[in-house]
């Protein structure tokens, strides 16, 4: 599980919460993000590795979602649950506009 804390850009009352249901899925409810233009999207950081990153999938317009986590993905190291506003521009690298962010604990 992960507590989601807002970062830089988020409002201070932005919260979240993730959750790895059987060990394939994550399970993500947000609140308080702040309007975009674009869509949220889902990832998870490899704090060790500035820059390798995963992306889960999209907040597709609800406050929660469940996305599979690809298979192989190694929980220990892609530890970090991110939350990004993304524009809808065809570029799928993420946007560096992170707003929520968590450490999943075992």
């Amino acid at each position: 599980e992960a507590a989601l804390a807002p970062l830089d850009g988020a409002p201070p009352t932005a919260r979240g919460d993730a959750e790895v249901l059987d060990g394939d899925e994550l399970r993500v409810d947000v609140s308080n993000l702040p309007l975009t233009t674009g869509y949220y999207e889902v990832w998870l950081l490899n704090p060790d590795e500035p820059g390798k990153m995963q992306s889960l999938g999209s907040l597709t317009g609800a406050s929660g979602v469940t996305l599979p986590i690809p298979p192989g993905t190694d929980l220990n190291r892609y530890r970090l649950v991110d939350v990004s506003a993304e524009a809808h521009d065809g570029n799928s690298a993420h946007s560096g506009d992170s707003l929520l962010r968590g450490t999943l604990t075992r």
